[in-house]
């Protein structure tokens, strides 16, 4: 059920937020071209947001899949209005009808357009079940100078997707007996106790990157480092907060890598799974998957820089600094995701190689399809 809601926020999202970045009337509302996608990893949690990079707002849309309740769809309207306590603007996205018929999307348009509610800045959509067409029922009219508390400046709201910097399957599995080994302890256990601990091992050789070697990191600086190791904890639900306490879902994986090993298939499939699910990089798939269909032929570098600039134009990433492209400082936005989905054998490869100069990526969509249907389970 999560992978086909998932996917239909996917759709439906993607639709609104192409129509608004082509000016299409009345879709278009309050907001401007530059509206692209961004991330939102806190609670409550949307299933899509975007930022308009113009007017410096943020908008957070929430969907429902069909053959719900009336109950369910009626509390979706109450997750939409909490959503603009750290958004400015928020939208729901309803099926035309509930499961017993009844049509829900054009009452709840009536409950939005009562005396209570008809300047709250809440967009209302409807879409068929059978093609996911949609249609907008109520458009945002007038501005809201609330200011989003979710800004795309925070690096860990750039992306979409789950952000990843090179952390291994080994490491991951540290960082969760680390918090689980200060679980008592209050405050800030993250800065204080597990990423002090983790560092002093990242920095004598006794933490292990994906190939199962030690990793000799001399650096005076930790700061980067515990950035890179925080946020995918943080947005893959592993930590109840960002103070590093382990959530039932961080709890589930330390059991399954206790258990089995944190090389092991089963610690590498729930960690998989999370990613791609949670972490929105099965998103990210199938737009590099269909951006590349028309992929001729380069070099790795020229490769990431396509993606780059189609992901940018179609608003699934913003616009990087003019010094960051002249200096080359990040090389691209795409980066260790490629290392990450290969290590977890979502590509296939040739030798160790997964890039092919002739067609990109060769996605295995059988090891991706079996960790998406098998992931359930845990």
């Amino acid at each position: 059920m999560a992978q086909e809601h998932d996917a239909g926020a996917e759709k439906c999202g993607g639709f609104i937020l192409q129509q608004i970045r082509s000016s299409v009337a009345p879709y278009q509302q309050v907001f401007s071209p530059s509206l692209r996608r961004i991330g939102d990893w806190g609670w409550p949690r949307p299933d899509y947001v975007c930022y308009d990079d113009n007017k410096h707002v943020s908008y957070a849309l929430e969907y429902k899949p069909p053959m719900q309740s009336k109950r369910e769809y009626v509390c979706g309207l109450g997750q939409t209005i909490t959503y603009l306590q750290k958004h400015t603007y928020s939208g729901l996205i309803l099926p035309e009808r509930a499961d017993d018929g009844f049509q829900i999307a054009a009452y709840i348009k009536d409950v939005l357009a009562s005396d209570v509610m008809k300047n709250t800045p809440i967009s209302l959509y409807s879409y068929k079940p059978e093609d996911f067409s949609v249609s907008i029922l109520k458009a945002i009219r007038g501005e809201r100078t609330f200011t989003a508390s979710a800004s795309a400046t925070d690096e860990g709201n750039k992306t979409f997707w789950c952000w990843w910097r090179d952390m291994s399957f080994y490491e991951v599995y540290d960082l969760l007996k680390l918090s689980f080994q200060y679980a008592d302890l209050e405050g800030d256990i993250y800065t204080d106790h597990i990423f002090p601990d983790f560092w002093r091992r990242l920095t004598t050789g006794k933490c292990k990157d994906f190939e199962g070697h030690f990793r000799h990191v001399q650096d005076s600086s930790p700061g980067s480092y515990k950035q890179n190791y925080r946020i995918p904890f943080e947005q893959l639900g592993l930590w109840t907060s960002k103070e590093g306490k382990l959530s039932d879902v961080g709890f589930k994986l330390l059991e399954i890598g206790t258990r089995y090993g944190s090389d092991s298939a089963n610690f590498k499939n729930a960690l998989s799974y999370l990613i791609l699910t949670t972490g929105h990089h099965i998103d990210l798939i199938h737009a590099v998957d269909e951006i590349q269909q028309s992929y001729q032929s380069g070099t790795s570098m020229e490769f990431k820089q396509i993606l780059d600039d189609e992901l940018t134009d179609r608003g699934l990433i913003g616009k990087r600094k003019p010094t960051a492209v002249t200096t080359n400082k990040k090389g691209s936005y795409i980066r260790d995701e490629l290392k990450l989905w290969n290590k977890m054998g979502l590509l296939h490869c040739t030798g160790n190689r997964y890039f092919d100069p002739q067609r990109g990526l060769s996605f295995n969509w059988s090891r991706i399809t079996d960790v998406l249907t098998n992931g359930k389970q845990w």
